[in-house]
């Protein structure tokens, strides 16, 4: 099978190790990021330079013909909503209102213009397995994460849209990979506490050693994707028992 991956912000953390896994696995993977990932060069990797926080950048890389080709001679295609911000890490009132709108365009309209554009020009006959990565603060209230929340529990409701459209071929989940120890922790356990009120949960996290690896997390992702019953459930989670996998 002609397997092809597309991975947003694959340049670090969850999702380098996701391009890398698949690419162990012997897929194309076109990874989409600001910046080049620390991969070895190989015929199936393509790596495109995008803002993706800028929506002309990616309306631009929607009008390019990238993504048409790369797919054009797929088989299965896997497309994967990774790349996102958690900032800002503030209460109401508190919020840098450039991050409020770089998060809101990172992490709710690049994935939903590039959602659209797959399913728009997929082969005919081919199979479309589309991931969002979301997280629990999509699904639970987090004082100072109502921005971040906010924006995951709109990649979850999107979700549930595209699974009810019941597109032909298509099958999609919204995925909560749990806490994961990537530069974003770090970046959580850097903010101000007078601001941000959970931070302590995150310190803690980190130094009872409840943080997942990337590789770790990937690996489950990609079984998850692999399942012939991805899609089943349109909100899921890495940290579901196997008994229900």
């Amino acid at each position: 099978m002609n397997s092809k991956i597309i991975i947003t912000g694959h340049s670090s953390g969850l999702g380098l190790a996701l391009a890398g896994h698949y690419l162990q696995q012997g897929c194309s993977v076109l990874g989409l990021a600001r910046r080049q990932a620390a991969l070895r060069p190989s015929e199936k990797l393509i790596q495109h330079s995008v803002d993706l926080s800028c929506t002309q950048a990616v309306s631009a890389l929607l009008s390019d013909g990238l993504i048409d080709g790369f797919i054009a001679d797929a088989d299965e295609i896997v497309f994967i909503n990774n790349a996102a911000v958690v900032t800002p890490n503030a209460v109401a009132g508190r919020q840098d209102a450039g991050e409020i709108a770089a998060a809101v365009s990172l992490n709710v309209a690049a994935p939903l213009l590039l959602t659209n554009h797959v399913i728009a020009c997929k082969p005919a006959g081919s199979i479309l397995k589309i991931v969002h990565i979301s997280s629990g603060a999509g699904r639970n209230a987090y004082p100072g994460w109502s921005v971040y929340g906010a924006t995951k529990a709109a990649l979850d409701h999107h979700a549930r849209c595209i699974a009810a459209e019941q597109h032909a071929g298509v099958a999609i989940a919204a995925i909560a990979p749990g806490v994961v120890d990537t530069d974003m922790q770090a970046e959580i356990r850097a903010a101000d506490a007078g601001v941000f009120p959970i931070r302590q949960r995150f310190h803690d996290l980190k130094e009872q050693g409840g943080l997942s690896s990337p590789a770790d997390t990937a690996t489950r992702i990609a079984a998850m994707i692999e399942d012939s019953n991805f899609g089943s459930e349109t909100l899921d989670d890495v940290r579901r028992s196997p008994s229900q996998q």
